[in-house]
């Protein structure tokens, strides 16, 4: 059998991995448009802590493998600058990936022939076509396409050079926050815009209580709960937190705590912040996150203001934020920040499509095609989404695993679903899931999610369910007895505690509502 794999970033690698633990490797050849394994964020700036990535090391495991290149060994924090291109540097050299990478081939299209996939390739302006018996597409998502403009000012997406410059950066993602906090700091000299069309879910990267990246707080015994309670109670502490930031840096000391800074200043911060919020369009769980919170201490030292979008398409004319009157200047430089999207389609000559793939991963009706890395988490990290993605589509074509019954079929009803959910994204473009709930549907067909059958030992049990969740918990041979014991429980013990009671008055709760919904039917019957 002849596999591809095209793209060698973090999707690319892992999946690579797997194939050859499965595969001869000379029937598996990865293609890389560039000559680097470093993916997308291998080289950023090490103040670009967001987008560089918000892969925390806590997470940074792919299955048991502990690199030697962490930035801190008790795997708190975030990779800053090159250190996630180290880290995948080091994956790619200790299982010898390299060895069955051709780098420098563009992957121009695609094309379904005879039950197999055809390939054309470039290299060196050199075309080639290829055939393999099943393509793994990790390609991802990549920046938007900056759209047509009349004007003459100058569009990019690098900082770096500019200065004593009127700038508006266009977008509210992550790049966009990081790009403008950047290029509004007093050494550059800069008057900086970022332009919003509406509000934006900005969450701490570092939580207000512990002082830990933010995921570190997240469980398995918090998304036990139901999604619409989790986003209503969810929203409630977001508001909390915000109103009440100086309240919590009291009661919860740590090193991350804005102590000392102007109060003036901060009260702008948590206006802002408030703003943003109330303005963002869907709930909690369902819309993207900005975790490059910085960029509103910019704005509360008015080194960065926030306007609406432009008023037409000569970027001289833009909406306020609130929308009640109008500004006019002339930028000299626009930053296009505005997302990213998929090539899916680019490749196939618009026969591909994301809501065709189960589970944004296997093709309904050609099952040796799969996609790693389209899926974006609401909440959490691509790379160990990827992570379980290659696992289960590896095994997949291994015949490891087996699709359910109907599966093709279960895709339509799921498609509709996961529309209706994320309103507020478009579909079309982004396969959006919520991380770990995603993770254990792939675990669950591949019957190795952990419970207290499997696991065997209460105290194992309980750092699963109460440690942040991570893919080393599954229960397959890649499952880690001493990364378990390493992990530490960070939610406050009164939090677990409340988390515990609700989940206790949780179970008579639905036992009265089923008893109720019963009695309803029995009535309605009569």
């Amino acid at each position: 059998m002849k596999i591809a794999v095209v793209g060698a970033g973090c999707s690319g690698l892992v999946t690579l991995k797997y194939l050859l633990d499965s595969f001869p490797a000379k029937d598996v050849i990865c293609f890389e448009k560039s000559h680097s394994v470093r993916g997308v964020w291998g080289n950023q700036r090490a103040d670009f802590v967001s987008t560089s990535t918000k892969y925390t090391t806590q997470f940074s495991c792919f299955r048991k493998w502990t690199p030697d290149v962490t930035p801190q060994k008790n795997y708190e924090e975030f990779y800053r600058g090159s250190e996630f291109g180290d880290y995948l540097e080091a994956f790619a050299a200790y299982f010898n990936l390299r060895e069955r990478i051709q780098f420098g081939v563009e992957l121009k299209h695609l094309e379904w022939t005879d039950g197999c996939w055809s390939l054309q390739l470039v290299e060196n302006g050199k075309e080639e076509l290829l055939t393999f018996d099943a393509v793994f597409l990790c390609t991802g998502l990549v920046n938007q396409k900056v759209p047509f403009t009349s004007t003459t000012i100058p569009m990019t997406e690098n900082p770096e050079g500019i200065h004593n410059k009127t700038v508006v950066v266009v977008g509210g993602g992550e790049s966009a926050a990081d790009v403008a906090n950047h290029l509004a700091k007093p050494v550059h000299h800069n008057k900086v815009y970022l332009s919003l069309r509406s509000g934006i879910r900005v969450s701490p990267r570092y939580h207000p209580i512990r002082g830990v990246p933010s995921d570190f707080l997240r469980n398995r015994l918090l998304l036990s709960f139901d999604k619409s309670i989790r986003n209503w109670v969810g929203e409630r502490f977001v508001t909390f937190r915000i109103r009440f930031s100086r309240l919590l840096e009291k009661w919860f000391p740590h090193q991350q705590t804005n102590t000392g800074k102007d109060e003036q200043a901060q009260a702008l911060r948590r206006a802002w912040d408030l703003k943003l919020k109330a303005r963002s369009k869907g709930g909690l769980f369902n819309v993207f996150h900005n975790k490059s919170d910085d960029f509103l201490d910019a704005v509360a030292e008015k080194r960065l203001q926030i306007i609406g979008p432009p008023m037409d398409d000569q970027w001289a004319d833009y909406f306020d934020f609130d929308g009640t009157s109008t500004l006019h200047f002339s930028p000299n430089v626009l930053v296009w920040s505005t997302g990213y999207r998929s090539h899916l389609t680019d490749f196939s000559g618009g026969i591909l499509h994301l809501k065709d793939f189960y589970h944004g991963v296997v093709h309904t009706d050609m099952p040796n095609l799969f996609l790693i890395g389209f899926a974006r988490p609401i909440i959490g990290n691509i790379p160990s989404t990827s992570e379980m993605q290659a696992l289960y589509t590896v095994g997949l074509l291994s015949g490891k695993y087996k699709l359910p019954l109907g599966w093709n079929e279960k895709q339509n009803e799921a498609w509709t679903s996961l529309s209706a959910e994320y309103r507020t994204i478009n579909t079309e473009n982004v396969y959006p899931v919520e991380h770990f709930t995603y993770c254990d549907i792939l675990a669950r067909e591949m019957g190795i999610m952990p419970t207290p059958e499997t696991v065997r030992s209460l105290r194992t049990w309980l750092k699963i369910v109460l440690t942040p969740i991570s893919t080393l918990h599954y229960m397959d041979e890649y499952f880690d007895q001493q990364g378990i014991d390493r992990q530490k429980i960070y939610m406050p013990v009164f939090l677990l505690a409340f988390l515990a009671l609700m989940r206790l008055l949780g179970y008579p709760l639905r036992i009265i509502k089923r008893v109720r919904n019963i009695k309803i039917t029995q009535s309605g019957g009569r």
